[in-house]
């Protein structure tokens, strides 16, 4: 954890937003400034700045929540989340998105008999723990994440918090009143 003066607005706004969603809401909560760890084994499993997505999340999500799904499917399925087309609007990546999140991301593949399947793979469990008592979703709100821009390289920000479902990013601007 961060020292911040009394007066902060991280100690003021963004800590306590995010200790109430952890102490209440049940999500993770994680300081990231100056103290994240990329790599592997890193502390969110981000390759480095340019990584919006929590890749490890993401891809055990997908394979929890579509056992069904051959590993190839998953895998498509994990590179249509990830990929990034420049030649397209943020408006355009976020209408797609919003639809694989909604209604799961579609994926074809080839069978044992090599007949072509087609299948939803869901990235988020809409139902968590409402009727079974199973949480198959992860949510984790991340204070202060650096990101670093692809298309324009000088484009970095450091976002007061980032929630994130089953890795998804949400962007959350907490307001007070």
């Amino acid at each position: 954890m961060a020292f911040t003066g009394i007066n902060s607005e991280d100690r003021l706004v963004q800590a306590t937003f995010a200790d109430y969603m952890r102490d209440r809401l049940g999500w993770e909560s994680v300081y990231a400034f100056n103290t994240e760890t990329f790599g592997p084994g890193g502390s969110l499993g981000r390759a480095d700045e340019r990584d919006a997505v929590l890749a490890p999340d993401l891809k055990a999500a997908i394979a929890r929540l579509n056992p069904d799904l051959p590993e190839v499917a998953r895998q498509k399925a994990f590179e249509k989340l990830t990929h990034v087309d420049f030649s397209r609007t943020m408006v355009q990546h976020n209408q797609t998105f919003y639809g694989y999140i909604r209604d799961g991301v579609p994926v074809s593949w080839r069978d044992t008999k090599d007949e072509e399947q087609h299948a939803h793979a869901r990235v988020i469990d809409f139902a968590d723990g409402e009727t079974r008592g199973v949480r198959n979703n992860r949510f984790v709100a991340v204070r202060e994440l650096k990101v670093k821009g692809l298309g324009v390289p000088h484009y970095n920000r450091r976002a007061d918090i980032v929630c994130y479902v089953n890795e998804e990013p949400k962007w959350c601007h907490p307001q007070i009143g």
